[in-house]
């Protein structure tokens, strides 16, 4: 009876032990996320020595970096990612990464240490600042390289409405090219409804020498021209609309979005 009530014993004063050491694990990482949150760079470093994790996840898969980025603490972001913090996690709901939130709210300078780790995010972080006139990010995303043709979907962005004459300006000392001129008789001989067997649809017009594309129920995508019968709207890099001609207008739409491809053909 001794025996087993002493194991009893040891077993209850383990458990305990591994109880309080997971409530100190979670409490170090609520309080790394609260401090990330702040902006308090020492707290944070003082946290993760103690054993926080710097990837620790929470509500929606969130990390601190995340956290840290949306608030634009540039300091607490250099830490976490020198500490090993992962710029490629997506969160559970919106699929966002910590660079979306510092772009969504325009932190160049977060954008800018998270780039060095996701440097495959140049050309959205290009689009993003040529789209909303903010030069900073331009300049970020032109310390990485960036396709011509990725430039020039950038220009095209920035001259849009009103020119954003600064961003116009570092695109072009940058290389970027105005889209190849199409004639109005050659755009014209595009415009129509096209349809796939499977069902999509696609209505091609144009307007002050450009085509524009849109799909029931959805916005209309101006796009600029790769060569004569390839285009591609400017914010989509992965996508493309190529035109087959027969006698004096277009028959087919190649639609290819990634890897993946429909063909549609012209509805009279």
């Amino acid at each position: 009876m001794k025996v087993r009530l002493g194991l009893a014993v040891f077993v209850a004063l383990l458990s305990g032990s591994l109880v309080v050491a997971q409530n100190t694990k979670e409490q170090l990482n609520n309080q790394l996320f609260e401090a990330a949150r702040a902006g308090d760079a020492a707290l944070v470093a003082s946290l993760l020595d103690k054993g926080a994790d710097v990837n620790a996840k929470f509500r929606y898969g969130a990390t601190a970096l995340f956290k840290a980025a949306e608030r634009g603490h540039a300091n607490v972001v250099k830490l976490l990612l020198e500490r090993g913090a992962d710029a490629t996690i997506k969160d559970t709901y919106y699929g966002a990464t910590a660079m979306t939130w510092a772009l969504d709210k325009g932190h160049a300078e977060v954008v800018k240490l998270l780039l060095d780790k996701v440097p495959t995010a140049a050309n959205d972080v290009l689009l993003t600042g040529a789209r909303e006139g903010n030069a900073a990010l331009v300049k970020v995303a032109l310390g990485k390289t960036i396709s011509p043709e990725n430039l020039t979907a950038a220009l095209v962005t920035a001259s849009d409405g009103e020119p954003k004459t600064e961003i116009v300006e570092l695109l072009k000392a940058a290389g970027a090219k105005p889209g190849a001129v199409i004639p109005e008789t050659v755009l014209q001989s595009y415009v129509g409804k096209y349809k796939g067997d499977t069902g999509p649809e696609l209505t091609i017009t144009t307007r002050e020498g450009s085509l524009f594309a849109a799909a029931p129920g959805q916005g209309t995508l101006r796009l600029f021209a790769l060569d004569n019968t390839t285009f591609r709207p400017a914010a989509f890099d992965q996508m493309k609309l190529a035109f087959e001609v027969e006698g004096s207008k277009a028959t087919v739409l190649t639609f290819t979005q990634g890897t993946a491809t429909i063909k549609m053909k012209r509805i009279e």
